[in-house]
């Protein structure tokens, strides 16, 4: 334990960092976040803590090119894509693995993290979806990492999925065995005997303690099977079920991030983390403390998790996924306004009463980025529309949030097409 003249020492020489909005990763700095909200540390110890973060800090590499692409932050929210690289650079057995040469994204995934509302958002992008890759076609979104690196793949993701990314972290297959590792394992509870020959998973059935390897084959696994009244039965053997598998492993990573045993041991887990991640050049550049402060509820609850709905589809003799809907415009539409990610969000029409061109798409734009989904986008039978009208059918209540969310325009009631919720008429006031 660190004793009293120590932390004056400390105190002494390291003054809190200048705060900064912009935030640092949850993947190796959520230990020193879980250290200060959690662990009920005396405040002087907390500054030992902070200090330890930013020094494990510096053995992440940086990316600079990827910080060109990323989105500004804006409010108390940030959103991270988090790839796990899948290249074999530093495996000591390749046997479950492949040996093949350079790297794909294997594992993708949004993390939204809202500072006001101290909650965290999950969102699995299966690595099969089929979507179009700037500037290369069409193809699964884990090429556009080894089309074009980081920096393609944040692009792609914006392009097609239309989410503003502020931070970038990329964690290979030996980063992660080593954090599990370093954690002493992983608990993970399996209802049957379960195995995948492919990725090398083989356990009993109960909660078993995953280390690095294992937990790594679980959260790999695309072949899952359980034993079952006296033989195998594949059970989620798909990139969905995997996806499913890899925030439980998430999930279990936290709740052991919870409780170090020590400053010193949160200080050696992001350390061991650290040598194997990458992030953007922001992000290693952010303070410490103030993500400490302003992000230091998220763990005290859950994190909200689904993957992204699909549907399998043959592509060109590939078997791919595809964007799901409504359902996935409905899940997007949640996680870019924070709002719960299967709670269904009101359905719009909206419609150029202005006579500008483009005016109904650009309002479309603002109001999908405040968590609309919209539904379909037309001309009204008038162009002069002086203000922006919203329309509801009589007795509902959602004219009211689509004009507090615009800040300007009038509600009526009315008639609304079938499968809306509400019409949006842009007005002279929308410019």
């Amino acid at each position: 334990m660190v004793s009293l003249s120590d932390v004056k020492d400390i105190m002494s020489e390291a003054p809190l960092p200048t705060p900064n909005r912009r935030g640092p990763s949850r993947w190796f700095k959520v230990t020193v976040i879980t250290v200060l909200a959690l662990a009920n540390l005396a405040a002087l110890g907390a500054l030992w803590a902070i200090r330890t973060g930013q020094s494990v800090l510096a053995g992440a590499d940086t990316d600079s090119e990827v910080a060109d692409v990323l989105d500004t932050a804006s409010g108390g929210d940030l959103t991270f894509l988090i790839l796990g690289s899948d290249t074999r650079e530093g495996l000591d057995d390749l046997e479950n693995f492949g040996a093949f040469g350079g790297a794909r994204g294997d594992v993708v995934i949004l993390v939204r993290v809202d500072s006001e509302t101290s909650t965290a958002q999950m969102l699995s992008i299966p690595r099969d979806l089929w979507v179009e890759i700037p500037g290369h076609g069409e193809n699964r979104i884990n090429a556009a990492y080894a089309l074009g690196g980081s920096s393609l793949m944040v692009e792609t993701i914006r392009e097609n999925l239309n989410v503003e990314i502020n931070h970038y972290v990329e964690i290979d297959f030996v980063g992660f065995q080593a954090l599990v590792d370093e954690l002493g394992g992983i608990e993970i509870a399996f209802p049957y005997p379960a195995r995948d020959t492919n990725s090398g998973l083989d356990v009993e059935a109960g909660t078993q303690v995953l280390d690095g390897e294992m937990a790594l084959a679980y959260a790999r696994s695309r072949h899952y099977q359980e034993y079952k009244d006296g033989s195998w039965v594949s059970v989620d053997a798909n990139d969905i079920g995997r996806t499913a598998r890899q925030q439980e492993v998430i999930r279990a990573i936290v709740a052991e991030l919870k409780s170090p045993s020590s400053i010193a041991e949160a200080g050696e887990i992001a350390g061991a983390l650290a040598r194997h991640m990458t992030i953007d050049t922001r992000l290693a550049e952010a303070s410490v403390a103030t993500l400490a402060w302003d992000y230091r509820g998220i763990l005290l609850g859950g994190i909200d998790g689904v993957t992204l709905p699909t549907e399998g589809r043959t592509i060109d003799g590939a078997s791919v996924v595809v964007a799901k809907e409504p359902e996935a415009g409905a899940m997007l539409a949640n996680f870019r306004s924070g709002r719960a990610l299967t709670e269904q969000p009101l359905r719009l029409q909206v419609l150029n009463g202005n006579g500008v061109g483009g005016a109904a798409t650009d309002m479309s734009r603002r109001l999908e980025s405040d968590g609309f989904l919209i539904a379909d986008i037309g001309d009204a039978e008038s162009s002069d529309y002086a203000q922006t009208t919203i329309i509801v059918p009589e007795g509902s209540d959602n004219g009211l949030l689509i004009l507090d969310s615009l800040g300007f325009g009038v509600v009526m009631t009315g008639p609304v097409g079938s499968g809306y919720d509400a019409v949006v008429i842009v007005g002279a006031d929308a410019a």
